[in-house]
């Protein structure tokens, strides 16, 4: 082997070496939790104003916003990282952030959808925190592609899941791209209000979906996985919060007319806004961990 070739070859090898490190040593970052303002504006394309605005509202909660001085770094966790990634992509479809948060608030079983996005689950077995439920090595080898460096990431058309807003008014959401939606909420005040129904949580749509078969695999033996998560989802638990932070919900009845015409409208809009909310969320992820990058939201634009 020539001495050219042979430095090529070690020259790719040695920047391989350094790209998979690099990986490694994101990865280990992520594993800890802890997410500053800079890390969520740039895997979530945010500007630095949107983020305040979030955090501003009370749409986003940072793990870190009791303590107080000049020198205090603001920290997020995971889940609100998720969440402002979903936000962020309801935003750019062209709601404002209050509405694209409280969207994101309300999306059923959004949980299950946090906890499955997340490139932990794809490396190692362990339990979630939060729910407590172990994740199988058969689970492990099927989300892997998510966060393959090797890989672009890539929309997923029968597996992903899609905020659905139908005529700027009925908000769905479906579990499948072809599947039916699921309405749960309203658009108000010529789209300056969401306003969320109850009940919202259509259990059959979202245990065909894969990331619900992936999330039952793992659930504790003999647990109704979509029966606990809808219990857990309930705003009816911190009602008197929720209102005081301008979330809005109301109880409406099967035969509602407002459901009703929820319907009608579903079979012939004359527009839909699709945002692909799990996309989001990989993608979010997969810029903080350096694989690719999103173009971030430029200084000058106005806040919507």
């Amino acid at each position: 082997m020539s001495i050219f070739l042979r430095s090529k070859i070690d020259k790719h090898v040695s920047v391989f070496y350094s790209i998979a490190m690099d990986l490694e040593h994101r990865l280990r970052d992520y594993h800890v939790g802890e997410f500053t303002d800079e890390d969520v504006v740039y895997g979530t394309g945010l500007s630095a104003r949107g983020l305040r605005e979030l955090i501003k509202f009370r749409l986003v909660r940072t793990i870190t916003e009791d303590i107080r001085g000049r020198s205090h770094i603001r920290l997020c966790d995971a889940t609100v990282f998720k969440r402002a990634a979903m936000i962020a992509a309801i935003n750019q479809a062209g709601f404002s952030l209050q509405v694209a948060g409280r969207i994101a608030y309300f999306a059923p079983f959004h949980t299950i959808l946090y906890e499955i996005c997340d490139p932990n689950r794809g490396r190692e077995q362990g339990t979630s925190a939060r729910a407590g439920l172990a994740v199988s090595p058969r689970l492990r080898r099927a989300r892997a592609e998510w966060f393959d460096p090797r890989k672009p990431a890539q929309v997923r058309p029968s597996d992903d899941w899609w905020i659905k807003v139908y005529d700027r008014r009925f908000v769905g959401i479906t579990y499948g791209r072809d599947d039916q939606p699921n309405i749960f909420g309203d658009l108000r005040d010529g789209c300056a209000r969401f306003v969320a129904w109850l009940p919202c949580h259509n259990k059959t749509q979202f245990t065909q979906s894969r990331i619900a078969k992936l999330a039952i695999e793992w659930a504790p033996s003999g647990e109704r996985l979509p029966d606990v998560v809808a219990e857990l989802e309930k705003p009816t638990k911190s009602t008197k919060e929720l209102r005081s932070l301008g979330y809005e919900y109301e109880r409406l009845s099967a035969d509602d007319p407002l459901r009703r015409a929820a319907e009608a409208t579903v079979r012939n809009p004359l527009s839909t806004t699709t945002v692909n909310i799990s996309f989001a969320i990989r993608r979010a992820i997969r810029c903080y961990l350096g694989i690719e990058q999103i173009e971030p939201t430029p200084k000058s634009g106005k806040l919507r």
